[in-house]
């Protein structure tokens, strides 16, 4: 019978401690438009990288022979198209290369990312990361993606980031 109470008792105090360790998965990301939204006012909205993106690879390997990577653009906040570089100079996109390293680069190109070669979705709700806002949060952006095994990063895309 003591046994029955015990297990009983860890099992309540194991619904009690996971219930309260849930976190809700809605997000506040109002700081991210905030910060958006102060790097536009202290310059332009728009600039030479407006119809551009933001690349950011990543070295896969030591030899600088593959690359995994990431490509941004069509920025918009609240339906008003900004420029690449006003995300760029948030932590999240880069500290404007502040965060840049011989293994990880981050940095604006003129050029869309179709042209520099990377595959994707044209889906611009791409989630709840700060990397990928989603259409609720008033900033949005495309996402496209390479990597050694699915899609080999190109050379293009390789120059635009710094490497």
């Amino acid at each position: 019978m003591k046994t029955n109470y015990k297990n009983i008792f860890l099992i309540a105090m194991i619904l009690i401690v996971s219930v309260g360790c849930i976190q809700s998965k809605k997000k506040d990301r109002s700081g991210l438009s905030a910060l958006v939204l102060r790097n536009w006012s202290n310059g332009t909205a728009t600039d030479k990288y407006t119809n551009g993106s933001l690349v950011i690879l990543s070295r896969a390997d030591l030899s600088n022979l593959s690359f995994t990577g990431q490509c941004f653009d069509t920025f918009t906040q609240n339906g008003i198209v900004v420029s690449p570089s006003n995300y760029y100079n948030t932590i999240a996109g880069g500290a404007g290369g502040t965060l840049n390293t011989d293994l990880k680069k981050y940095a604006l190109s003129t050029s869309n990312c179709s042209t520099l070669s990377f595959t994707g979705t044209t889906n611009t709700n791409l989630g709840s990361s700060t990397q990928r806002p989603n259409t609720s949060d008033g900033f949005t952006f495309k996402m496209y993606t390479c990597d050694p095994n699915n899609n080999p990063c190109a050379r293009a895309a390789i120059t635009a980031s710094g490497f």
